[in-house]
């Protein structure tokens, strides 16, 4: 089934995926995964609240568990739907240029770290209460930090490691630039839908760096639709994870011990920001600009579906 020969929206195939189906799925397996974690913590006399929480490689084991289970679910749904995964997924390009990714991928971080220090240099002043506890929160939620809180540091890098650069990139690509976006086009349009994905994943879970996240969703579906491969979204994600780490990392090491309170360190910082942002603006902002023409044409699944038909069509005359 292609774009042009569904009559009504009731044909086609993402009509039958419900969203909140997912979130549903996310939010019962979680709690019930987190359930049996506390019933076998009781059973072996470990307690397991708001005041010892679990260890963060237990959680990392569990994210990742989840995500897996989600994935197979909506798997399971799009073929009883009647989804070709493989159109969804689509192939790489042949010949694809990969330097410019990588390069965009930096740019994408950068901009993230420079629109950051921005929005919430005025803010210091404003509200400083509210931008330090953002700021705590952050360094409270740091690799290093949250590694020695671990019984077995090493296993929590790897088993992070292998979330933000597979697992990781595979769920949000799948759930959110695919599923998310086709289901959401069926009701409202693409450019609706993709309005809505933004506003739902800045606004709607009150993320810090909602600008960021913003561009960031805009680039994944711009790719997605560009080349129609969820392959090259899930390598994006997976370039900006090891980037950002590395930048944080690094951060952390020669800028992590710097004098002063928490906001004097950060509003010193402001020409970093500026900085960054100076560099990394025109590429994020011109990528998005030149290419938001793609998101207006027929999503990944039908472009994809409409050559594979071309294709068959070929090869039988």
């Amino acid at each position: 089934m292609t774009v042009t020969n569904i009559p009504s929206p009731e044909d086609n195939p993402f009509f039958l995926i419900k969203v909140r189906h997912i979130f549903g799925w996310y939010f019962l397996l979680g709690l019930g995964i987190y359930f049996q974690i506390g019933m076998i913590g009781s059973t072996r006399g470990i307690p397991f609240d708001g005041k010892t929480p679990l260890d963060p490689l237990v959680e990392e084991i569990l994210e990742i568990y989840l995500s897996i289970l989600i994935l197979a679910l909506v798997w399971r749904q799009c073929r009883l739907a009647g989804i070709e995964i493989k159109h969804l997924v689509g192939k790489v390009p042949d010949r694809y240029q990969w330097l410019p990714l990588v390069g965009l991928a930096i740019a994408s971080v950068v901009f993230g770290v420079g629109v950051f220090r921005i929005f919430y240099y005025p803010l210091s002043f404003i509200v400083p209460s509210f931008v330090e506890k953002i700021l705590m929160d952050r360094i409270n939620k740091s690799i290093l930090i949250t590694a020695s809180k671990t019984f077995a540091p090493a296993m929590y890098y790897l088993i992070l490691a292998i979330y933000r650069c597979a697992i990781g990139p595979i769920f949000f690509s799948f759930i959110i630039t695919s599923i998310m976006l086709h289901r959401w086009a069926v009701k409202w349009g693409n450019i609706r839908a993709i309005i809505a994905i933004c506003l739902l994943f800045s606004a709607g879970l009150l993320a810090p760096n909602f600008i960021y996240i913003i561009s960031a969703i805009l680039i994944y579906v711009i790719l997605y639709a560009k080349t129609r491969s969820l392959l090259v979204v899930i390598i994006f994600m997976a370039l900006e994870s090891i980037i950002g780490t590395s930048w944080y990392l690094s951060y952390t090491i020669f800028f992590g011990n710097q004098a002063g309170s928490t906001l004097d360190v950060f509003r010193s910082q402001i020409q970093l920001g500026v900085l960054f942002f100076a560099l990394s603006a025109p590429w994020v902002i011109g990528f998005i600009y030149k290419n938001w023409s793609v998101l207006k044409g027929p999503l990944p699944y039908f472009a994809n579906a409409s050559e594979a038909e071309k294709i068959k069509a070929d090869s039988e005359t």
